[in-house]
């Protein structure tokens, strides 16, 4: 069964006009937890195909890594589609996944899934 152990990792939605999710440590968070071994990455919403697509470019994605791990730490996105991106990397630390698994997938496009490979791309 799926215990509440196993439920550590809840995903955060607000649904506004552009919506904002977040998954695991905020970079504050990582940072007094693990010290100088944190990595972040943030990448405008405007550097996003799909988000020209959709004339929706306001936004940032902001994702937290454990470098000596790979681990992925935790992740903001305040940008169109934030509710459904985040369930792709709330999965990938749940299985426990580096996060050079989401950089290197090959995902569809025009998506905003595919804003993962150069979130991700450290």
């Amino acid at each position: 069964s799926y215990t509440r152990a196993q439920r550590a990792v809840l995903p955060h939605v607000i649904f506004m006009q552009t919506p904002l999710a977040r998954v695991g440590l905020t970079e504050a968070a990582a940072r007094a937890q693990y010290g100088d071994d944190v990595k972040v990455k943030e990448l405008p919403a405007m550097a996003v195909p799909r988000m020209h697509v959709d004339n929706k470019t306001t936004g940032l994605l902001k994702a937290v890594i454990q470098p000596s791990t790979g681990h992925i730490l935790g992740a903001t996105l305040f940008c169109q589609q934030a509710p459904e991106v985040i369930n792709t990397i709330k999965t990938a630390m749940d299985a426990g996944l580096p996060y050079t698994v989401l950089r290197d997938q090959i995902f569809t496009h025009p998506t905003v899934s595919e804003a993962l490979n150069d979130l991700f791309a450290l």
